[in-house]
């Protein structure tokens, strides 16, 4: 089922998608069923795995192994090397659709975090379509996606 409004007051994120989302990201050469996984996976979310993932971003000191700090860094350095390829609106219209997951008073800061983690795995999806252009974009995309494949015990790549 296909609406051309956003989703108010939804059911489930999957059964209604904005329309007009789904074809501006076909136009930017992807299919929103790439990010299938993701997205029933952000749908279905518990609130406890909405605490481990606020726990690890807003975590104060600096872990060996994936800190928030470093994630926005990676988040810009892919971003610049998905503009240098023309792939520039791809990610905005991840953040746009992921976005409308929670709307209205279901936004706080565990939700927000979800959407941020989960539009780091959507980038880092994007970023592994061209790892074989730029070497570095696969390092990243899998530092990008750790909370991700952490929490919601993903495979080792989401690809």
């Amino acid at each position: 089922q296909v609406r051309l409004n956003p989703p108010a007051d939804r059911s489930s994120l999957v059964g209604i998608l904005y329309y007009p989302d789904i074809l501006d990201l076909r136009l930017a050469g992807y299919e929103l069923e790439r990010f299938e996984e993701l997205l029933l996976a952000i749908d279905s979310a518990s609130y406890r795995k909405a605490l481990a993932v606020s726990a690890m971003i807003r975590r104060s000191d600096a872990s060996p192994i994936w800190n928030a700090h470093r994630a926005n860094q990676v988040e810009l350095l892919i971003l610049d090397t998905l503009h240098e390829y023309g792939l520039h609106q791809v990610p905005q219209l991840l953040r746009q659709i992921l976005g409308r997951v929670f709307e209205d008073e279901t936004k706080n800061y565990l939700t927000i975090d979800l959407v941020t983690v989960f539009y780091w795995s959507c980038i880092a999806q994007v970023a592994e379509d061209y790892a074989w252009r730029e070497p570095a974009l696969k390092e990243w995309a899998e530092y990008l996606s750790y909370p991700v494949r952490s929490v919601f015990r993903f495979s080792e790549s989401i690809s």
